[in-house]
C-alpha cells in the first residue's frame, strides 16, 4: 500500500478530523472567540463540588445536567439545586474531562443558526439564554425552540 503525503490528501485528512469531532461532540468547549458550540453540562455531583470550591461567583445561576430546568445556585444560596419557577437563565456549569467551568449560553438567533449549519446533534436537545428550561431541539426536531420535558445533558454556549 503506497502512502500518499501531498497538501491535498493533508487538507481533505484535516476536513475529515474537523467534520468526525463535530459528529461525535469530540470539538471541546465554546471556547474561540465569537464562535457558539454544544458543551457537557456537568452532573448535580461535579457542580455541587465546583460551586463549594469558590470557583463559583456569588449570585450566579447556571444550567446543569438533570431534569427539565435544574440549576446550580452560587454561595450566596448556599450552592443549592433546584428548579426555579421564573427567571432568565444565561449561564450553564460544562465539564470538559475534568475541567469543570461556567459559560455563557447563547441566545436563540445565533443558536438556531447553528442548528440550521448542521453543527448541532441530529437529535440533541440543549439549554439556551431565555426563560427557565429554555430549549433547542436539533435538526432531527427541525432546530425548534421551547421547552423540553425532558432530561438535558447539553447546552449551547457561546
Amino acid at each position: 500500500m503506497s502512502r500518499v503525503n501531498n497538501k491535498k490528501s493533508s487538507v481533505l485528512a484535516s476536513a475529515a478530523l474537523a467534520s468526525a469531532a463535530l459528529v461525535f461532540g469530540f470539538a471541546g468547549p465554546a471556547a474561540a472567540k465569537g464562535s457558539i458550540g454544544e458543551v457537557t453540562l456537568a452532573s448535580p455531583d461535579q457542580a455541587l463540588a465546583y460551586c463549594q470550591s469558590g470557583s463559583m461567583p456569588a449570585d450566579d445561576i447556571a444550567y446543569i445536567s438533570g431534569g427539565p430546568g435544574l440549576v446550580q445556585y452560587g454561595p450566596s444560596q448556599n450552592c443549592a439545586q433546584s428548579v426555579p419557577t421564573k427567571g432568565k437563565i444565561t449561564k450553564a456549569i460544562q465539564v470538559v474531562g475534568s475541567t469543570v467551568s461556567e459559560c455563557k449560553l447563547a441566545n436563540a438567533k445565533k443558536s438556531v443558526a447553528y442548528c440550521e449549519s448542521g453543527a448541532m446533534g441530529e437529535w440533541d436537545i440543549d439549554y439556551i439564554s431565555g426563560k427557565v428550561g429554555y430549549t433547542l431541539s436539533g435538526p432531527g426536531y427541525g432546530c425548534e425552540t421551547g421547552f423540553s420535558s425532558s432530561s438535558i445533558g447539553n447546552a449551547i454556549c457561546k
